[in-house]
């Protein structure tokens, strides 16, 4: 039943998402504002159902697809390691220490991808010092 329906609400968005707009019954010099009102949801009811069925045959696999190709790309670049660490003062230049930990990581630190200025990357250092 639930599926009949929901064919059923997908076919009428389609007929509707397709229809053209009828010709105003008279020129809208002789229509008054009620006239107006009515005709011109017409088209909007046109253009709400071509926007709904945009939105979920269109964006949503856009969407998905992009976030399946984020992950896939990410994942690649995760596998290898970063380059090595070089001390660049302009890089690491602190105005003051941040206000929690040691003051060097930043609020976002990730230890393997994430340098500690001054001292590098904290997972060579304890493979180092294995």
């Amino acid at each position: 039943r639930m599926i009949n329906r929901a064919i059923g609400v997908l076919r009428s968005r389609v007929n509707n998402a397709m229809a053209t707009p009828p010709p105003p019954p008279k020129p809208p010099s002789e229509m008054n504002v009620v006239e107006i009102v009515e005709y011109n949801k017409i088209p909007n009811m046109i253009s709400f159902d071509r926007w709904w069925l945009f939105a979920w045959f269109v964006m949503t696999p856009v969407t998905v697809a992009t976030g399946i190709n984020a992950y896939l790309v990410e994942k690649e670049h995760l596998s290898h390691d970063p380059p090595p660490y070089i001390p660049y003062d302009h890089l690491t230049q602190r105005a003051r220490d941040y206000p929690w930990g040691d003051g060097k990581r930043s609020l976002f630190h990730h230890e393997r991808y994430n340098p500690v200025p001054g001292e590098g990357y904290s997972w060579q250092k304890k493979d180092d010092d294995e």
